[in-house]
Parts: structure tokens; C-alpha cells; sequence
């Protein structure tokens, strides 16, 4: 399989671009304006608009990253063909430690997974900050395979991760055995192979654009790749659910055939972006470190347009994974070491790891199985925990899961196996992107500019409470 990479680009200060649209509705914006980026979503081919410059297109997700003068994107937005258009804003990931009771990630499950065979022949996509050879999942093995690279200004051959998180994830999903670990294999699917699409630079800074480039090498490439594990999610702005870039490419990618593993985010009252697309498969945090299985108190929950959120629960409090040594996760982070080569994480990214292992697993038995059956097949083998917040309920496989018996899709569920049959259409489109992109409030102060994409959204306070940082580490897991 080729490695790919994209070419460097020059990035503008992209986080003027809400407040600059905002201004530009009430006459202020100077002819001397800054030009700005941003991503565009089109309904059939690039539309040629005076002004704007195509950096990059995105073909197989329908988008493009552009640069033009606010005048010229508001032309844009405007323009037949096009769907919507959204900034292109740069953020820092940031890191803290977890501590408690460490848990095996494959702690609960049943059947075959933690297996050292378990997986073989299942190709992960995992997005995400690069993955370092490590002990439990190396190059020499073919098990870790670098596929493409949507990061600026990282260097080498390889896709290493000087961040951590990727790693981390990757040995969730598929790490066999590592110093610590006692000779077992570390990982829920030790037997796949996880192909590394790097989306984010050696210090965790990463963009929308980048992240719909590597989902944009999913699509294109969908005959190579199972599962694609998305551990990460933001905070759109405002409270309101709907189609926009990210929802749309995790459309893109499940339409072709992949089933796409998605975080639902660590704020307890709602469900973070992409994991709210009413048809991926989204995935909450359980607490397994106390007598009885819980939701982690931080796992996000809510009703998306009809569709109830996360679909399914699994192993996300003080989980074990390894970390590159000398990483920044790391390094930032010394009290979270376990043993070993082994850390432990929390957070809705340690689960959707551990569950993008289970759909390893279900597709090894089961190749041809579409990513609706897998989703069915899951939410129907759960065990319901208390309260409402664990979807379907608590990850599991089942008896027939485990040896092969039960085909895709059997088992309990009744009329509407997958949870997507409340889904609201009307709903759904009133609160798109498209929508809202160019009118006042969505380009605002508290919507798309600066203070929402920084403070609420990309930043340290999403990035961290919601997926890969800060809060992943730590909330929940300090006992």
C-alpha cells in the first residue's frame, strides 16, 4: 500500500474568518481585508468563483480547501452548487494525567477478544496524531502500516506520533503484548492491522481541513480499510444538531462500506461533532474500575435529531494502552503510568478505541458484514446499565459472536436494530451548516469565530474535555 502525502500550504490566520463574515454583514470590512481559508462543500464538481484560490480539493468528500478575501467567500456561500462553507482553523491539543485502578482494555468483553489471533485480516484506519513503533504493534511486524499523511511540518518516512495519542488509541484497538503487560496482548484485536493516517503535527496541532483530508483518503481507499476509528470530537457551536463538513465526510466514508467508530464526547449533557451523525457508529465512555459497571460520569449523551446518543457504551475509565516514551503526552504526564511501557487513559477516545477492537473482531468472523449490521449486531448484544445515558447499553460480545455462530444483524433489536429509525430529517437540515454558515449569528463572536473555534470548540477546552487531551487523561479516573 503507497503512502501519500499532501503538499504544504500556507495557512492564513483562518480564525478571522467568523468575526471577518460577521463584519462584512454590516458594511465594515475594508477593501484591505486579510484573505482567509476555509473549507467549501459542493453538490457536483469545484465551483470557479472570482477571488477564491483552491489550495487543495477533497474529491472524494466533496470539498475543497480554499483561500479568498471575506467579499469573495461570502460570493461563494452564495454560489449554486455550493453546499456551505466553513473556516479552516488551527488548534493545540494539550495533555494531563489519569490515575486509578488501571483496566485491561479488553476487560469485560467475552469471546475472543484480547486473543492473540483475534482481528487477523481486519484493516484499521486509525486518524489521529501518527503511530510509533512500540513493543506491542511495530512496522517489521506488517501489522502497522503508514498510509497518509495530512500533518505540516512533520518529518521522516514514517508516520510517528511525538504527540502519544494515536499510539495510545492504536494499542487499544490492536496492540499485542508490551513490557507490562505480562505477555498478553494489550489490545482488544492483537491480530489486525492499523494503517496510519496522520492528521495532526509532532505537537498535536492539527485543523478541520486536515482531519477531512485524511477522512477524504478513507473514502478514496475504502477497498483497504475495514473500520476507521475516529477517537476525537469538538463542540459545534451552539446546541444544535446538523449536517456540516465533518458529519458529511463520516457519511461519506460509511456509504462506501466502512464502518466509521466515532467518540461521543466528554460533556454528560450533550454529544460532540462527528459523533452526532445519526448514522455513525458513536460510542460513550463505561467506568469498569468499581464493584458494578457504570456511564462515566463525563460520557457524552443526547437525543440528535430524533436519534439517541451514543449508541453503545464501553471500557473508558483508566485504561491501559502504551505510550511512545519521550512523547508529550508523556512527558506532561508522568503520574499516569501504570507498568511498564503501559499508561492509562480516560475518556470517550479510550472507548471508541476498545470498540473499534470489537468491530475488528465482528468483521473477522463476519467480512462481508455492511456498517448498519455491524452497528446492529453490537447494539444488539449490550447489557443495559442504569440510568439512560449508555445508549443501547454496555459493549459486549456475545455467545455467537464470539464463535461465529450468529450472522450480522440477529439477535435482539426488534423494528429498528441500527437506532436510527426516529431519525429527523426536518430536523436535521434546519440546523445544517449550510443553513447557517453566512448569516450573523453562525459567523459571530459565539458561533464559528475565533472565541467559539478556540475557547469552545478546536481548542484545549474541546480537544481536551471532549477527545485527545486534558480531560481524556484525567476526568473520571482520579479515584
Amino acid at each position: 500500500m503507497s503512502r501519500t502525502s499532501l503538499p504544504l500550504v500556507k495557512r492564513p490566520a483562518a480564525a478571522l474568518l467568523g468575526a471577518s463574515l460577521v463584519a462584512l454583514a454590516l458594511g465594515a470590512i475594508p477593501p484591505t481585508a486579510p484573505d482567509l481559508r476555509a473549507v467549501a462543500s459542493y453538490d457536483a464538481g469545484v465551483v470557479d468563483v472570482a477571488g477564491i484560490r483552491v489550495l487543495e480539493t477533497l474529491p472524494a468528500v466533496g470539498m475543497a480547501v480554499v483561500e479568498g478575501s471575506p467579499h469573495a467567500l461570502a460570493r461563494l456561500g452564495r454560489t449554486p452548487g455550493v453546499r456551505g462553507v466553513a473556516p479552516d482553523v488551527a488548534v493545540q491539543l494539550t495533555g494531563k494525567p489519569s490515575r486509578g485502578t488501571a483496566v485491561a482494555a479488553a476487560q469485560g468483553l467475552g469471546g475472543q477478544a484480547g486473543k492473540e489471533s483475534a482481528g487477523r485480516g481486519v484493516r484499521i484506519a486509525v486518524l489521529d496524531t501518527g503511530v510509533s513503533d512500540t513493543a506491542g504493534l511495530d512496522r517489521r511486524s506488517g501489522r502497522l502500516v503508514d498510509v497518509f499523511d495530512s500533518s505540516r511540518g512533520a518529518s521522516g518516512t514514517t508516520y510517528d506520533d511525538a504527540f502519544g495519542h494515536g499510539t495510545f488509541m492504536a494499542s487499544i484497538a490492536a496492540g499485542g503484548p508490551a513490557d507490562g503487560s505480562h505477555g498478553k496482548p494489550v489490545g482488544v484485536a492483537p491480530g489486525a492491522t492499523v494503517l496510519v493516517v496522520r492528521v495532526a503535527q509532532p505537537d498535536g496541532t492539527t485543523s478541520l481541513s486536515q482531519v477531512l483530508a485524511g477522512l477524504n483518503w478513507v473514502v478514496g481507499h475504502s477497498d483497504q480499510v475495514d473500520v476507521a476509528n475516529l477517537s476525537f470530537s469538538y463542540d459545534r457551536p451552539g446546541r444544535a444538531y446538523g449536517a456540516d463538513p465533518l458529519t458529511a465526510a463520516v457519511e461519506a466514508v460509511r456509504d462506501k462500506g466502512v464502518t466509521v467508530v466515532v467518540s461521543a464526547g466528554n460533556k454528560a449533557d450533550r454529544v460532540g461533532d462527528p459523533g452526532f451523525a445519526p448514522r455513525a457508529l458513536t460510542v460513550g465512555a463505561a467506568d469498569l474500575t468499581g464493584r458494578q459497571a457504570d456511564v462515566a460520569e463525563f460520557s457524552g449523551s443526547a437525543l440528535v435529531a430524533g436519534v439517541a446518543k451514543p449508541d453503545v457504551v464501553a471500557n473508558g475509565v483508566s485504561v491501559l494502552g502504551v505510550l511512545p516514551a519521550g512523547s508529550v503526552i508523556a512527558r506532561a504526564n508522568p503520574d499516569s503510568r501504570a507498568q511498564g511501557a503501559l499508561w492509562t487513559g480516560s475518556g470517550t477516545s479510550q472507548a471508541t478505541a476498545v470498540t473499534t477492537g470489537v468491530v475488528a473482531l465482528l468483521l473477522q468472523k463476519h467480512p462481508d458484514a455492511t456498517p448498519a449490521e455491524v452497528k446492529a449486531l453490537l447494539r444488539g448484544s449490550v447489557r443495559p446499565l442504569p440510568g439512560s445515558r449508555d445508549g443501547a447499553g454496555l459493549l459486549r460480545l456475545a455467545r455467537g459472536q464470539a464463535d461465529g455462530a450468529d450472522e450480522p444483524g440477529a439477535g435482539p433489536g426488534g423494528s429498528d436494530p441500527t437506532g436510527e429509525g426516529g431519525f429527523d430529517a426536518n430536523s436535521w437540515s434546519a440546523n445544517s451548516w449550510s443553513a447557517n454558515s453566512w448569516s450573523a449569528n453562525s459567523w459571530s463572536a459565539n458561533s464559528w469565530s475565533a472565541n467559539s473555534w478556540s475557547a469552545n470548540s478546536w481548542s484545549a477546552n474541546s480537544w481536551s474535555a471532549n477527545s485527545w487531551s486534558a480531560d481524556s487523561w484525567s476526568i473520571g479516573a482520579t479515584r
